[in-house]
């Protein structure tokens, strides 16, 4: 096989394909099941042959409210019991939920604007939420709105026996992340939902009889696709409010240790967030049973690596268990990841640069494991060319969980985004003994001096400098320009701006071996995230081409 293509081949598709999420959910041993945990982490257990008829049910009410199979259906809520059942409820039905990321903004007809904006985008035929928001939104959104709770309350009359949906029917609408363009909504079925996750933990190695513990949001990929794949393969899954993690990073942790989990999943930044935690407030911690840790999402700092496996090593956090991986809404979900039975593996900067394609980061890349069962990966250059291993180029991506374009106003999806099944992702990487090394966004990137720098260099400077909030620096190149802009959060009040300022200049510039054209110190929480909590470098440019920075101190 060529070094340039890089396949799985053990694809089991009998064990992936031909059920619905609700067959799924039958089929289950008796023990296995969902537990949700509330605000104040209290549990409630539902068995997946109970969660299938309280999803009958909700389906049921859902048809009471006239909602048919194909519908969309908004979901803007906690991850609750209700919440839960009611999106389960929505597969059954074989309609498609649309998880509506909360707002990060307070102001009443902010909420409402960004509301009404997902709901022009998928055309529900329902919107359910809180019963505040049911409130706020009823009659102002541009589409019927019904709370959870009353929707759980409604008995609907006796009606015909609902059909099994299609395996083939759009199980979710999952918008992009919009780190550098604006979202865009991917339509994925429920054979893709389940067959990504079958393939991924064949290739990594989860099953039915792990346990997965996960506070991510269900606007996230990784949050929905993963609970949607395993509880339909039957494996126990733990749920936590997105909200308790949040406010209290030391909860994710004592949760695996409480239930004995097996397998759990998050970005970057959770994992470093999770470990400096317990290491200023240790707290009894049993991570011995923990096998495997996915870190995904966003790009993969090195040093998270070892400084989670530093921290949490003490409380059996095994050396294996962290498992790279790479993916992105338009794949489903996973593309390539690192097997649980090795160490993650760092992969150091090259000499010079590849002649076939891009210069590599200076920076140590995190190796993301080959491609999982069934898709192919490869690496394409400017021209169009397949490049080989170890040259820098657009990573390629296709394979069954591939999605066949973006969901069109007038529904259904774009049939001419992928006519050779080829989907461009836009992100830089190359194949290193066969597994993929993900550089960063090549809309990120800016050429000074015959030299591709990279937004991630600098913002990976700028948070090894004392006083920077760490997982709060945004790097941005400007329109026309081979430069970069620095915009930090500080960690103080009390920092020297000047002395801080000049210091993370001097560090980017000698780092990246080019100086910033500027940098910005700001406030905590000043920086512009998407709602799972990715840098949203694009929107960072336009509030400083605005000029509506509230910038504490700038140096040129």
């Amino acid at each position: 096989m060529p070094s340039n293509l890089v396949r799985n081949r053990t694809f089991l598709a009998s064990e992936a394909t031909g059920l619905s999420i609700a067959e799924g959910l039958l089929k289950a041993r008796p023990a296995a099941g969902l537990t949700v945990l509330d605000a104040n982490l209290r549990p409630r257990r539902i068995a997946y042959r109970d969660l299938a008829a309280l999803a009958e049910q909700a389906a049921a009410s859902l048809r009471a409210h006239g909602v048919s199979a194909g519908d969309r259906v908004c979901l803007l809520s906690p991850t609750t019991e209700d919440l839960l059942i009611t999106l389960f409820g929505i597969w059954r039905l074989g309609a498609a939920p649309v998880v509506v990321p909360r707002s990060r903004r307070t102001e009443a007809e902010t909420v409402l604007e960004e509301v009404r904006q997902r709901v022009k985008a998928t055309q529900p035929a329902l919107l359910v939420t809180t019963e505040q928001n049911a409130g706020l939104f009823a009659g102002r959104i541009g589409a019927p709105v019904v709370s959870l709770r009353r929707l759980r309350e409604h008995t609907p009359a006796p009606g015909p026996s609902l059909p099994m949906p299609s395996p083939d029917s759009i199980g979710l609408l999952q918008f992009t992340s919009g780190t550098t363009a604006a979202s865009r909504a991917v339509p994925v079925t429920q054979a893709q939902l389940i067959g990504n996750i079958a393939a991924a933990g064949e290739h990594v190695g989860f099953g039915p009889e792990d346990t997965y513990v996960s506070w991510l949001p269900l606007y996230h990929d990784m949050g929905i696709v993963s609970l949607a794949g395993l509880s339909a393969g039957g494996a126990n899954i733990v749920t936590m409010p997105t909200e308790a993690f949040m406010q209290q990073p030391s909860a994710w942790m004592r949760t695996i240790s409480d239930y004995g989990g097996t397998f759990t999943a998050a970005p970057s930044f959770a994992y470093w967030l999770a470990a400096k935690v317990q290491s200023l407030r240790p707290s009894p911690l049993d991570l011995s049973q923990l096998r495997i840790a996915v870190i995904g999402a966003e790009a993969i700092d090195a040093g998270a690596l070892s400084g989670t496996q530093e921290t949490l090593g003490r409380y059996g956090f095994g050396p294996t268990a962290m498992c790279p991986m790479y993916g992105l809404a338009e794949a489903t979900l996973a593309v390539s990841g690192s097997s649980s039975t090795t160490p993650a593996r760092v992969v150091g900067p090259a000499a010079g640069r590849d002649q076939a394609g891009e210069a590599r980061p200076e920076r140590p890349l995190v190796s993301c494991g080959p491609a999982v069962a069934g898709t192919d990966v490869r690496i394409q250059g400017a021209d169009g060319g397949v490049l080989p291993e170890g040259a820098v180029g657009e990573v390629l991506v296709r394979g069954p969980g591939v999605t066949p374009g973006y969901w069109t106003a007038l529904g259904g999806a774009d049939p001419d985004s992928r006519p050779d099944g080829w989907l461009a992702t836009g992100d830089l990487g190359f194949l290193d003994a066969g597994e993929l090394v993900i550089c960063g966004r090549i809309k990120d990137m800016i050429i000074a001096g015959g030299r591709n720098l990279y937004p991630e260099d600098y913002e990976t400077a700028a948070e090894s400098v004392p006083g920077v909030r760490a997982g709060n620096v945004v790097a941005f190149s400007l329109p026309g320009q081979e430069r970069m802009v620095v915009m930090a959060e500080i960690r103080s009040a009390r920092t020297d701006l000047r002395e801080l300022g000049r210091e993370v200049r001097d560090t980017v510039s000698a780092a990246a071996e080019h100086a910033p054209h500027e940098v910005l110190l700001v406030r905590p929480g000043t920086l512009p995230k998407t709602s799972s909590g990715k840098r949203q470098r694009r929107m960072a440019r336009e509030l400083y081409e605005k000029g509506v920075l509230d910038v504490l101190h700038t140096v040129s």
